[in-house]
């Protein structure tokens, strides 16, 4: 198990390393054409009528092995730039639902406090006593429903009246959220190592 954010960077470094790799190995068999454009042109000169060059089999073997190299580099960063695609994928979708999620309960918020500032605005209307902080949240919450409960209250003065705690006298410190981004990076999730990378190194480098 990894976490997004340290695989995200694993493959991230893997591979700017290979990408450094594979423009070394093509500089190494650009040089070596050049090698043999040089020898051919020697040749071609020194022959006068055609060109006669057998190219060594040391020559032959380097510029297999080079290719062969680049090659592998090629494929690894092939799949490597796909499973960092992926990673970045499952840690975008990740904070979305997370972002879901906080809108999710910040509306579940919102409509208690709308269903508790209407019940205020009933009790108001009745001529019912109500804490300070109770009338201050409804005329937040609307001014124009609070004066009508007021103006009812007036018409309710000579009834019995209820004196009323506070809806919010228990009420929780709002909570707070943490950054979308930041539970996504912490997410754990089955994810393999990059192509080409030793697991030991791996394991050190990014789990310190």
């Amino acid at each position: 198990m990894m976490k997004i954010a340290e695989a995200r960077r694993a493959y991230a470094t893997q591979l700017s390393v290979q990408r450094g790799q594979r423009a070394q190995l093509l500089k190494q068999k650009e040089k070596l054409e050049q090698e043999k454009a040089n020898r051919l042109s020697v040749s071609s000169e020194t022959s006068g009528n055609g060109v006669s060059l057998e190219l060594s089999d040391e020559y032959l073997q380097r510029f297999t092995e080079l290719q062969e190299r680049i090659d592998t580099l090629t494929d690894q960063i092939k799949k490597n730039e796909k499973s960092l695609d992926d990673v970045i994928e499952m840690e975008v979708g990740i904070a979305n639902s997370e972002v879901a999620k906080q809108q999710g309960d910040a509306m579940e918020e919102a409509a208690e406090d709308m269903a508790k500032c209407l019940e205020i605005a009933r009790r108001i209307s009745r001529g019912d006593k109500v804490p300070a902080q109770d009338e201050k949240k409804l005329m937040d919450f609307n001014m124009e429903i609070y004066q009508i409960a007021k103006n009812m209250a007036v018409m309710n003065m000579n009834k019995k009246h209820k004196e009323w705690e506070s809806l919010w006298e228990d009420e929780e410190e709002k909570q707070e959220y943490a950054d979308p981004m930041e539970t996504a990076a912490d997410a754990e999730m089955n994810i393999a190592m990059p192509e080409g990378m030793d697991a030991t190194a791996q394991s050190q480098e990014f789990r310190e």
